[in-house]
């Protein structure tokens, strides 16, 4: 199953790029724009399904948990393992406006999670309104002449590309799905403790399709995806996973995650900005740092659930 499973993502890796660039070229959108609307949402699409499901079994401490330890994940641990690959440039305008997007939206959630204990309705038809909002505002954005002469270079035919994301989009869910039950089902073989296999076997493989579409990104030089669709994933996962979830089920959140998993996702999203923000590479030195906090996050979680 772990052979399987990482042929299949390597597979989707290898052909949602070309794809997302040609169906750029077709729709004439930036292909970061693409990227956001296509990878990132399409990855996010897991994450979406758990929490409604989770918000549907009354069990609101599983949609946080999920919404909140794949941000985490997406920065601390896709972004640093693109980053000791290849340097990210974080000059792009339109990444410096996501950036925006997800600090506000972040803070739209934790300030009523610390102050009701709840996400309360309002706050969740904002978040859908913004989700929206945001969808529109993409699909509107044009490309510059020099991008359009870029995505010209990688462009298919129209059935190869819908061929090529759709498979693409497909492969990277199945593939990090079936890498983590076979991971798991090792672990269990090998006696490892759930409460670990959770906290790393699942948590890193629920981000697998990230990692994979974001170092494939970078192979084709198209750093503006790659940290596009890391920073877009995060937007949905907010809007989305907690917007949509909130209309079908209260989410109070537990003081556990108040004081652990909430405080990393903010620290992770606001160091991430100050490198946006004041257009400093991603490199091997920050991928290292970020690693490291990641590693003292799951060392902190073993510590206390153990």
């Amino acid at each position: 199953m772990l052979a399987i499973g990482l042929a299949m993502l390597l597979t989707a890796a290898h052909v949602i790029i070309p794809g997302t660039i040609s169906i750029a070229h077709y729709l004439r959108i930036p292909a970061h724009v693409v990227a956001v609307l296509l990878i990132a949402a399409g990855t996010s699409a897991p994450e979406l399904v758990v929490a409604v499901q989770a918000g549907l079994n009354g069990t609101p401490e599983i949609v946080w948990g999920n919404i909140i330890g794949s941000n985490i994940t997406n920065i601390l641990v896709v972004l640093s393992i693109t980053g000791l690959l290849f340097t990210i440039n974080t000059n792009d305008l339109a990444i410096k406006r996501d950036m925006l997007l997800l600090i506000a939206i972040t803070a739209l959630i934790c300030l009523p999670a610390y102050y009701f204990y709840s996400l309360p309705l309002f706050v969740g038809f904002l978040l859908v309104i913004i989700l929206a909002s945001y969808t529109f505002f993409l699909v509107k954005q044009k490309p510059s002449e020099k991008e359009t002469e870029k995505n010209l270079t990688e462009k298919l035919s129209f059935q190869r590309t819908l061929i090529y994301c759709f498979f693409g989009i497909t492969g990277l869910i199945l593939g990090a799905d079936t890498m983590i039950k076979g991971a798991v089902e090792l672990a269990n073989n090998l006696s490892i403790s759930k409460t670990v296999i959770g906290l790393t076997i699942i948590a890193f493989g629920t981000s697998l399709p990230e990692i994979a579409a974001a170092v494939a990104s970078l192979f084709h030089r198209r750093f503006d995806m790659a940290l596009g669709s890391i920073i877009g994933s995060n937007i949905f996962n907010i809007v989305a996973g907690l917007g949509i979830t909130r209309f079908v089920s209260e989410l109070q959140i537990s003081k556990d995650m108040l004081s652990m998993g909430m405080p990393t996702m903010i620290f992770a999203t606001f160091t991430l900005a100050i490198f946006i923000l004041t257009q400093r590479p991603i490199g091997k030195i920050v991928s290292c740092y970020f690693l490291t906090i990641y590693f003292i996050f799951l060392w902190l979680n073993l510590v206390i659930s153990g």
